[in-house]
């Protein structure tokens, strides 16, 4: 069933005010597929939008019971796309300044090939970023750390992940939340409690600022994760083919 407002038992405790007591507001953490996030918002023609702040995006999904407690990213880095991973080292770098703990995982070089005609080439494939989001979560589950668990991803191998916390720990809620134009997997609503969608108004609020200072010095967005920046090439056109006109064959012979 889709959320919408408060879910049952967690009015928060309002003061006469307007002001929500954060202390008895309940306890949210936000775990993110970077991948599923990252291609998602690739596929919205819209490549600004992955200069993202992860604790704002995870605030604007709260209703008013609950608050941040804390956002982990997984993703790995592919050192055969040089552009794409610094790129996204400088966007870890920002994640990192802003609180947000990281995991990340690698890539394995392997060869694949083609059963029917032999064509053989290099493959990459990631490693690491399920099992990091998924330690991650029970971790957290085992130390209290939250009572609500948002979990952001389209990955049917977590449902592994919803169902140990829906079996293991009845007291928290699980929160399936959808990328951007996606839609859930349906593995994973079957032992979440609520689902939720990210919509592309919260992209747009949701924005790191140009410059961030961190530990090593400042980070700026990379120039390619701009409005109309630079994107991979698009494939090359397919030549026409060429028009077969009908008439009678004619024998030409040449000395």
């Amino acid at each position: 069933m889709a959320r919408s407002g408060y879910r049952g038992g967690q009015t928060p405790a309002v003061r006469r005010d307007g002001f929500r007591l954060p202390i008895f507001r309940k306890r949210a953490r936000l775990y993110v597929d970077g991948f599923n996030l990252h291609h998602a918002i690739l596929d919205l023609q819209r490549r600004e939008l992955l200069w993202l702040d992860l604790n704002a995006l995870g605030r604007a999904l709260l209703p008013p019971g609950e608050r941040l407690a804390g956002v982990t990213w997984v993703s790995a880095h592919r050192p055969q796309r040089r552009d794409r991973m610094e790129a996204l080292l400088a966007y870890e770098e920002a994640l990192r300044a802003r609180s947000v703990r990281c995991l990340m995982g690698h890539f394995v070089i392997h060869g694949d090939h083609c059963q029917a005609c032999g064509h053989q080439w290099m493959d990459a494939t990631e490693k690491q970023s399920d099992v990091n989001l998924a330690l991650a979560i029970a971790a957290d589950a085992a130390a209290n750390r939250f009572d609500t668990a948002y979990i952001l991803t389209t990955d049917g191998d977590h449902a592994a992940t919803t169902r140990f916390l829906h079996e293991g720990y009845p007291d928290k809620t699980v929160v399936s939340v959808a990328p951007p134009g996606r839609g859930h997997n349906r593995q994973l609503l079957e032992w979440a409690h609520l689902r939720t969608e990210i919509e592309i108004p919260m992209l747009e609020r949701s924005g790191l600022p140009e410059r961030i200072l961190t530990r090593s010095g400042f980070v700026e967005r990379p120039r390619s994760w701009t409005a109309g920046g630079s994107a991979p090439p698009p494939p090359a056109p397919v030549p026409p083919t060429p028009e077969i006109r009908r008439g009678h064959l004619r024998l030409v012979v040449s000395n």
